[in-house]
């Protein structure tokens, strides 16, 4: 009987499944975040089809399926779930958040967009790898981020910004920065404004088909800073406490800084001098220079005045010296003592720095509303006495649903600022120059004829020298420590930043969408320079005071269409966007004043001529885009830009295009087997964007298509000076760029992307040169081409991945090339230009920007020890030796431009003047740039590294060869290879040598002082710990965590205290200070 029934049963019960898997039925349900905050906009797929929908505001959702099948759900920022089709029509799901998923988000102009689908290139920076480094904005925290992105901290003055350039140099006299937005506006304030810890990510987006988006002005590339919202982080407070110190941890130059040595260098260069004058007579030579080495009434071949002669010998004159150096050995003789000791500069110049830094957030998420809330506040030392930033920092987001079809983001931000900035300028008052450069032998403080410090009698304290008696060799009058204590530069600075985005839909699948953003920024400026002792004392002191006000706002409206046909998903818009810029600035200055420190102008009494004016500038774009996907495989996208300048007259409309492709192979059929490769895509882009940032020198022409005139007072009577011609017909740079590229996902070990871009500059802006009869010299011109071209990588490795412990690496590099095809027309001659001479660069077609154009060194003549460069001369009596009737030439490349049948022949010359500038083939572009990334974690702890690297290319080191010079005693300080000089004949070195300036110009451009610019640097290192949830719940907390960071620790390059990441050629400065080390405990902890 039971084998009947079973019989029976069986297919009956075959039947009801196949009744049940097959019948389709309506699932709803709830999705959640970890913290059971409903989720937006999450993708509920079923596996296998392409049947799909989202979830609504307020996490709901309701889709059709069958018994068996499984719901795939997957959302930004979190971990993809699946669940089966049961029996029950309900399906709620709470998601975990994937820490790693945010590199899978990508910021566009106007919304996000999976990186998966996205067919530009983009690097997704995450807010935590920017807030964990201890610098005041993101452009300093942005260095060795992304691949391609090359930053530049070019001062280490707390709250300085640095330079940031998207693959490489798109312009010649056109601007090169990229464009930022925040929270899809527009943003031209202060990037000190925007504090770290409030920021959700950075994207760099570096192709035409991403940054056309935001129309002509992300022609330099774009990097878009998303801030936190409520929504974000769900209900929590967060308290980050940070406490360290800031200090100079990459060394400086390292420099003669012993009296008795630097005064026997100084002997022994006006003995070398005193040979040279007296035909080698050693006796002559060393009478020369004991009768010299000081100033008196001598033959004035020194600056070093018998002041500032601290020995106990007899006196300053012949006798004395040669009781002070012995000739045999050059140097102090031993046993003789000093009247006093000079300070050590740096220990005054130079101060004991502290970081404090406290930031508090709370958010709030509710049904239809969300709300962040943070305050904050930074006081940043420098280690360079008087120098250091303060901030307090507010921000007030919040996110709200009207109905069902009306949402609105609304942020406000507010900064107040302010920075001491004493002694760090170029000039005289550099504390900088002061440290590096001025010889050992002189003190900071006035000394009497005993050597005993004298009393400041308007100050109290010590008087500081500021080398009036008698003369300093080094600095006169001026004394750029002193100067730092007493005299004010500071700035104030109130800025005001407000965006509000709404979003209406109108039907479904169709959204009007609108953004208004305004941002207001006020800098109030001292500059104080006291009465008594600065260089300003000879006008009784002197007081500057100037603001600036900047405003800018930009209107976004728009319409947006999504619509699904099938596998077939349609995204288009449509939009237009205005822009306002006004920047103002008033000045006053008054000498003459009544109290020493008195910071308002009415402590002057005598006017010096005011100044204000105001620059503008309006934009205005029609912008269309179109964004096609085929079934989660094949993406296209189009993008057509009709943007308009002020600054053009006749041609201020541009049109400007994009288009964009990707393939991911790995969606498809014949790639499904593969257990090797988890992800890979193709993908391509091409677009033409304009540039309409003119410049003027290194500053913004607001107005190249008008001509200027300067307003001045002619016997009181209105009077206008022709300042600058104009060219109404000037009008976009047009940026033509390529990218292809391949991302991969191979065996859950590494993660990766390869691209290769090409960007040719055409009609660029360059000054063009005119006849002198026309009454002015230069005109702007669209003319010429350049073409930037480079590869990029980014590769991440997971070495070890297991619940205990993680071992991750992670390599982005990036090369370059730069060339210029086409030189600007000369009107002499109707042809292109053949050579265009800039500092130490020349530029020509086939050569990039920074191609050296200078005289070669050649070392140093054994036999007199003097300095050698190449020369080159037209041979015209053909026996190939340099004669009278030979002509020199000195720019080789124009010569031979113009006299394409001379005979050149080289030879050596110890004429500095007869050397010949030339192309040596080397160029300040690296070979390739980038940085690689350590992190572990161990059960609670964790550690980071990031190193960043550069190799190849060279720099001009301006500051070693101010150290190399050959000038008169006591005028600069010496770098210790100085020892290695030519001192007797048979010496083999490529350091001539010292002789009291007889030899001239040694130390003149040429590549003696070119320098390989490969570095390696310690971006940051961090260590931290988090505590374990059940004790951190036990104590009535989320989440708590301490850490240790350190950032600047380490930087290795050709020379210590060369440093070229600091610059864009990578040159150094005698005025530079040298970007922050920092090392900081900090706590954070999430209620």
């Amino acid at each position: 009987m039971r084998t009947k029934v079973t019989w029976i049963l069986t297919p009956l019960l075959v039947l009801f499944m196949s009744f049940s898997y097959a019948q389709e039925k309506t699932i709803t349900g709830n999705v959640t975040d970890q913290d059971g905050l409903p989720l937006p906009g999450v993708t509920v797929l079923i596996v296998g089809t392409s049947t799909g929908t989202e979830t609504d505001f307020d996490g709901n959702y309701t889709i059709s399926a069958k018994v068996g099948q499984v719901l795939r759900y997957s959302y930004i920022g979190q971990k993809n779930t699946d669940r089966k089709v049961g029996a029950s029509s309900t399906i709620n799901v709470q998601m975990d958040e994937d820490a790693e998923s945010l590199d899978e988000v990508v910021v566009t102009g106007f919304g996000n967009v999976s990186k998966t689908s996205f067919a530009g290139s983009a690097k997704v920076v995450a807010g935590e790898n920017i807030s964990q480094k201890s610098f005041t904005n993101v452009s300093q925290a942005l260095a060795g981020e992304a691949a391609g992105v090359s930053v530049f901290n070019t001062s280490g003055q707390p709250g300085s910004t640095s330079t940031v350039r998207i693959r490489g140099f798109g312009s010649v006299n056109g601007s090169q920065n990229p464009l930022y937005i925040v929270d899809d506006a527009p943003f031209r304030g202060s990037l000190n404004d925007i504090n770290p810890n409030d920021i959700k990510s950075v994207t760099v987006l570096k192709d035409a088909s991403a940054t056309s988006l935001y129309g002509a002005r992300g022609a330099n590339g774009v990097i878009v800073i998303t801030t936190k919202r409520g929504s974000d982080t769900g209900n929590e407070i967060n308290v980050s406490i940070k406490t360290g110190a800031n200090f100079q941890g990459i060394g400086r130059y390292e420099t003669i800084e012993s009296p008795e040595e630097y005064i026997g260098i100084a002997w022994e260069g006006t003995y070398q001098r005193g040979l040279l004058e007296n035909n080698g007579d050693e006796i002559a030579a060393i009478d020369y220079a004991n009768a010299n080495l000081f100033e008196g009434d001598n033959a004035d071949v020194s600056d070093i005045s018998p002041v500032y002669n601290m020995w106990n010998v007899s006196d300053s004159g012949a006798q004395g010296v040669s009781e002070l150096i012995d000739p045999a050995t050059g140097m102090v003789r031993p046993g003789v003592t000093r009247r006093y000791t000079p300070e050590d500069w740096e220990d005054f110049a130079f101060q004991s720095a502290n970081r404090i830094e406290g930031n508090i957030s709370l958010a709030n998420t509710g049904e239809n509303s969300s709300v962040y809330t943070s305050v904050g506040f930074i006081d940043d030392q420098g280690y360079a006495s008087n120098t250091d930033y303060q901030r307090l920092n507010a921000r007030i987001s919040a996110t709200n649903k009207f109905r069902d079809f009306i949402k609105m983001n609304t942020s406000l931000n507010y900064a107040q600022s302010e920075t001491n900035n004493n002694g760090t300028g170029s000039s005289s008052s550099s504390q900088f120059w002061w440290i590096d450069n001025l010889p050992s032998i002189y003190p900071l403080f006035t000394r009497d004829a005993n050597g005993a410090k004298i009393e400041d009698p308007i100050y109290g304290g010590f008087l500081y020298d500021y080398g009036l008696e008698d003369g300093r060799g080094f600095g006169f009058a001026t004394n750029g420590v002193a100067d730092s204590q007493i005299n004010i530069s500071r700035s104030k600075d109130n800025s005001v930043n407000f965006t509000n985005d709404l979003k209406i839909t109108l039907v479904e699948g169709l959204t009007l969408d609108n953004n208004f953003s305004y941002q207001y920024f006020m800098s109030d400026d001292i500059l104080l320079n006291e009465p008594f002792y600065s260089p300003s004392k000879g006008q009784g002191g002197v007081i500057n005071r100037s603001r600036s006000e900047t405003k800018n706002y930009t209107i976004r409206t728009g319409l947006r269409y999504n619509k699904s046909f099938g596998a077939t998903n349609l995204s288009a818009f449509v939009s237009h966007v205005a822009t306002a810029y006004e920047f103002n600035y008033l000045e006053a200055e008054r000498s003459k004043l009544v109290t020493p420190f008195g910071t308002d102008i009415s402590n002057g009494v005598v006017n010096a001529p005011s100044d204000g004016f105001t620059r503008d500038e309006r934009t205005e774009s029609y912008i269309a885009n179109a964004t096609l996907d085929f079934s989660s495989k094949y993406f296209l996208n189009a993008t057509f830009n009709r943007d308009a300048s002020s600054r053009f007259v006749n041609e201020k409309w541009g049109n400007f295009y994009s288009v964009g492709g990707a393939w991911v192979m790995s969606q498809e059929d014949f790639m499904s087997g593969s257990k090797f490769v988890d992800f890979l895509k193709l993908k391509a882009s091409y677009g033409v964007l304009g540039n309409s940032g003119v410049l003027n020198g290194t500053a913004n022409n607001y107005y190249p298509g008008y001509n200027l005139y300067s307003v001045n007072n002619l016997n009181d009577n209105i009077s206008l000076a022709f300042a600058t011609k104009g060219n109404p017909d000037l009008t976009w740079e047009s940026s033509n760029q390529f990218n292809v590229g391949v991302e991969f996902e191979l065996g859950g070990f590494v993660d990766g992307s390869i691209e290769a871009y090409r960007k040719s500059t055409t009609d660029m802006f360059f000054d063009r040169r005119v006849g002198p009869s026309v009454g002015y010299a230069l005109i702007s011109v669209n003319d010429g081409e350049l073409l930037n071209s480079g590869v990029e990588f980014d590769l991440d490795f997971k070495i070890v991945d297991n619940d205990k412990f993680n071992l991750s690496f992670g390599i982005n590099g990036s090369t370059f090339k730069n060339e210029l095809q086409a030189m600007p027309i000369d009107p002499a001659t109707g042809e292109q230009q053949k050579l265009d001479i800039d500092g130490n660069y020349a530029r020509t077609v086939g050569r990039s920007l920074y191609d050296y154009y200078m005289p070669v060194y050649a070392g140093v003549n054994v036999d007199t020890g003097a300095a050698q460069w190449e020369r080159s001369f037209n041979d015209l009596d053909g026996d190939g030796v340099f004669g009278t009737g030979d002509e020199i030439i000195t720019n080789l490349t124009s010569y031979m431009n113009d006299n394409p049948d001379a005979t050149i022949v080289q030879d050596i010359t110890e004429v500095y003047s007869e050397a010949a500038d030339k192309f040596i083939n080397k160029t300040a572009i690296p070979d390739i740039t980038g940085s690689f990334r350590l992190n572990a974690s161990y059960k609670n702890f964790t550690l980071s590294t990031l190193f960043n690297y550069s190799l190849g290319g060279y720099a001009y080191d301006t500051a070693y060869a101010n150290l190399m010079d050959n000038d008169y005693a006591g005028t600069n300080n010496f770098h210790v290879d100085i020892r290695d000089r030519w001192m007797q004949p048979g010496d083999v070195t490529d350091i001539p040598r010292q002789d009291a300036r007889f030899q001239i110009q040694q130390n003149a451009t040429s590549t003696r002082f070119l320098v390989k610019s490969d570095y390696l640097a310690l971006n940051n290192v961090r260590l931290g710990y988090t505590l374990p949830n059940d004790i951190s719940e036990q104590i009535g907390l989320k989440k708590l965590d301490f850490y240790i960071t350190g950032d600047n620790l380490a930087f290795f390059s050709k020379r210590q205290g060369f440093n070229p990441s600091t610059s864009i050629t990578g040159g150094s400065s005698i005025y530079r200070y040298n970007p922050l080390s920092t090392v900081v405990l900090g706590v954070n902890l999430k209620l």
